[in-house]
């Protein structure tokens, strides 16, 4: 047994003889993480609960729990802490089961199950009360948008951004942060995606890692569902799923009432945003962090940006630089790290 996860086994049972609940039995490691933290599912003799290592000088531990009692009173369906100690980073949770929607969404059940994860965001969405919660802004979109020349471009492919280079991307980014300012904000998850996302035993959806919850354009959550690594649809089931969403934001009063091709705009142009910190996340992870697990996704990442850039055309010179010199430049070098 690894050093953490003997000490967050001790601690934990510990901490239930404190509470005076049954001790597990037995833990057990759950999935990687991009991030620092380590699951375990502990086993007591009637049911389970989870265990989380999250080192609090690298983890937002803090801005979990507030968010675990704040998505709790909003009747946001997020997993009861049982307990933790910051110091030490260790937590105890309910636990949620196994039903990700990572591992569930199919062809057949696909509508069915983002209609359900729509709803939970909704209410998340129409959280009212957020003076205290940190707000996405301008100087902090464009800092993530830029992990895509520093850690991608740069650090992964060894890139040489010149001056004509540059001036191409400082132009993508204006035309995103555009779209950031002009639509509605909202409480967003802001990873609202197939592996934050998890059936319940009684029907409903559980909502997990929404720590980084932010203030921000509120089609950022909608494209983290429907532009998912994991669960790729075509573009006509992407808009056919949107409209259900913008139906519901509108009833809800979430956004005004505007043409299709203006919701789909502002989805796609948000989209371009996350897609670029995106890669530039998962390369600083391989290059930074040494977990390279996540390295295939750069091509799934690389596939949303260039079939969204083709579709705009002030975009044009934009895909011409994606195709034409970059996805040619990350195929070479997957090959010869995978």
């Amino acid at each position: 047994m690894s050093e953490i996860k003997k000490k967050l086994f001790n601690w934990s049972n510990a901490s239930l003889e404190e509470l005076h609940q049954p001790i597990a039995l037995s833990i057990k490691p759950l999935r990687e993480e991009a991030s620092f933290r380590r699951y375990f599912r502990l086993k007591r003799r009637e049911d389970s609960i989870i265990g989380v290592y999250s080192p609090p000088e690298m983890e937002s531990n803090k801005e979990f729990i507030f968010f675990s009692q704040y998505f709790k009173e909003k009747n946001i369906n997020v997993p009861d802490i049982l307990t933790f100690d910051l110091q030490q980073g260790f937590m105890l949770l309910e636990d949620f089961g196994d039903d990700l929607y990572q591992f569930k969404l199919n062809t057949s059940n696909r509508k069915e199950l983002y209609e359900l994860a729509i709803k939970e965001l909704i209410k998340i969405h129409s959280c009212k009360d957020t003076k205290n919660i940190q707000r996405l802004t301008k100087e902090h979109s464009i800092a993530q948008m830029k992990l895509f020349e520093e850690w991608f471009l740069q650090g992964l492919l060894g890139f040489n951004i010149n001056d004509e280079i540059q001036c191409l991307l400082d132009k993508v980014y204006d035309l995103i942060e555009k779209t950031f300012i002009n639509q509605p904000q909202v409480l967003c998850h802001f990873d609202f995606e197939s592996r934050n996302l998890i059936l319940l035993p009684n029907g409903g959806v559980g909502v997990l890692d929404y720590q980084d919850a932010i203030l921000g354009p509120i089609f950022l959550d909608p494209v983290s569902l429907l532009k998912d690594l994991n669960c790729k649809s075509t573009r006509k089931e992407i808009i056919s799923f949107l409209r259900i969403y913008t139906s519901r934001a509108c009833e809800e009063n979430l956004l005004p009432k505007m043409e299709e091709r203006d919701y789909l705009r502002y989805f796609d142009f948000t989209g371009l945003q996350r897609q670029l910190r995106i890669l530039g996340t998962l390369s600083r992870l391989h290059l930074r962090d040494k977990k390279s697990y996540r390295l295939p996704d750069l091509i799934k990442t690389l596939d949303f940006l260039l079939e969204t850039s083709s579709n705009y055309a002030e975009l044009k010179e934009f895909n011409n630089f994606l195709k034409d010199i970059i996805s040619p430049e990350l195929n070479k070098s997957l090959k010869e790290k995978i």
